[in-house]
């Protein structure tokens, strides 16, 4: 279509409308201060509930379209009403999943990049936020203690972070091109994890084709760490049915019960078999920033590559993860191919073309995040925040302890601790009934966000003391609802 003047003019007078500076500037000052009311009232522990539960088709209603779009209910309204209906994560009675309660300052800086929505995939579509990404490696690089080799890449969440560096060892392990090849039958790559990984792992090595036979489980000990002492065992016995073990992925921590995998003693198993040796430290990795407890991953120098979560215990909004390789080469072999319309020749295995190294092209600004994070709150502000938290879960576990109506599945090596209501006389099926029940009427009525996992058959009551503002006041008012709450079903 040939454009003319009046073109340009029908053009640009559909603009002023959804693009008014003006208009931004008037609705962007109403959200900060609902924001700022909104904070200071869940930041309190008020009576705001934390989870102000609707059905699932219930609130679908709530929100359904009134017409083909184009409504005119107030913004401040309407942001005002998706804040009223969302579980509040910066209540400190937040106490449930591992998602944390960001912080504000990362906040505004996502509010920034998500107007200048710069795709990160090749430098000149995010310069800033390669540079600031560049620099976040080179930090946790020398903190994990790697040599000057390493390399790292930022992704959208834990999943895509196990799964960027479980490709890199599959391509660096196995004897040939599997990245232009595909799977043969012969020799199929195979991966040893925890009973207790979390299930992206598993879900991992199914995306990448390979299916059931190339997850070989390791089982736990009475702590749910990985049972080191038998791994040449189950090599022994993987290899005899064809299978080439190719990489062992180790829980710093795992999911539900927060336990530390022996990071040692599996680094000498890959070391002498030649295995990849990947670490989903998507959680517990922030212990790095503790002299208390960074021995909960000694040995993570080790690793051939490591996951960190910073929506999780580093407080920065979801998702952002780094992944990091002990030698960034391998990060660029994973994805090798031709893409002239993103890369030059010239432009191969550089750091600032983060496209050439993920499975992700387009990629929000997550550098500048964790960046922003870095730079204002930085190491002593960290090292504060995961000692208290972790702390705060050991004087947990003894009042737990000290209560004989409740039971500890394990001593907590983290901020994730399982327990249970008892009864005496009650078989473990009502047992297991009373805790879903507990669990889901104090969810319902708001005083608390928990959830609940299952252990050897048994149903646990589950927490993750993530929220900066929980304390240890707060956790001894939960109980006393958790008896309360189980003594009437138990009667």
């Amino acid at each position: 279509m040939k454009i003319t003047t009046m073109n340009m003019i029908a053009i640009k007078s559909k603009i002023p409308s959804p693009f008014d500076p003006e208009e931004f500037r008037k609705e962007g000052h109403k959200l900060v201060d609902i924001l700022s009311d909104y904070l200071k009232e869940a930041l309190s522990g008020s009576e705001m509930r934390v989870l102000p539960w609707n059905e699932p088709d219930r609130l679908a209603e709530i929100f359904s379209f009134e017409s083909g779009g184009g409504e005119k209910e107030p913004l401040d309204l309407f942001l005002k009403r998706i804040i009223d209906k969302s579980i509040h994560i910066h209540h400190p009675q937040y106490i449930g999943h591992q998602v944390t309660s960001p912080l504000p300052v990362t906040v505004l800086a996502q509010f920034c990049t998500t107007l200048l929505n710069n795709g990160a995939a090749v430098y000149e579509m995010g310069p800033v936020n390669m540079a600031m990404e560049r620099n976040v490696i080179n930090r946790f690089g020398s903190i994990i203690g790697y040599s000057t080799k390493y390399d790292g890449i930022f992704t959208h969440g834990g999943t895509a972070g196990n799964l960027t560096a479980m490709l890199a060892a599959r391509q660096a392990k196995t004897e040939y091109n599997i990245w232009d090849d595909g799977v043969r039958d012969y020799k199929r790559p195979c991966y040893m994890i925890s009973e207790q990984a979390h299930y992206s792992i598993a879900r991992n090595v199914k995306i990448m084709g390979l299916g059931n036979e190339s997850i070989v489980k390791v089982p736990v000990d009475s702590h749910f760490r990985m049972r080191t002492d038998i791994l040449e065992e189950i090599k022994s016995r993987a290899e005899k049915k064809g299978i080439k073990i190719i990489s062992v992925v180790a829980s710093s921590c795992s999911t539900a019960t927060g336990s530390y995998d022996d990071l040692e003693a599996i680094a000498d198993f890959c070391e002498k078999h030649n295995l990849w040796m990947h670490v989903d430290g998507a959680h517990g990795m922030g212990v790095l920033f503790s002299d208390k407890y960074r021995n909960r991953v000694k040995g993570i120098e080790r690793a051939d590559s490591v996951v960190i979560d910073f929506h999780k215990m580093l407080l920065v909004p979801a998702l952002n993860t780094l992944v990091l390789f002990r030698n960034g080469e391998r990060s660029y072999e994973t994805f090798a191919q031709k893409a002239s319309y993103l890369f030059q020749k010239s432009q191969n295995n550089v750091w600032y073309n983060s496209a050439i190294r993920t499975i992700e092209c387009t990629k929000s600004a997550l550098g500048i995040i964790a960046y922003t994070a870095l730079k204002y709150y930085g190491n002593s502000y960290y090292k504060e925040y995961i000692d208290s938290r972790y702390d705060l879960t050991r004087s947990f576990a003894i009042m737990v302890r000290s209560d004989s109506q409740l039971e500890l599945a394990v001593e907590p090596e983290s901020n994730i601790v399982c327990f249970r209501f008892t009864s005496e006389g009650a078989d473990e099926l009502t047992l297991n009934q009373i805790n879903s029940a507990i669990r889901d009427k104090i969810i319902k009525d708001g005083s608390y966000y928990i959830v609940q996992t299952e252990l050897n058959g048994k149903v646990w009551i589950r927490l993750t003391i993530i929220n900066p503002m929980t304390s240890e006041d707060d956790l001894k008012k939960l109980l006393k609802r958790i008896k309360e709450v189980g003594n009437e079903g138990a009667n």
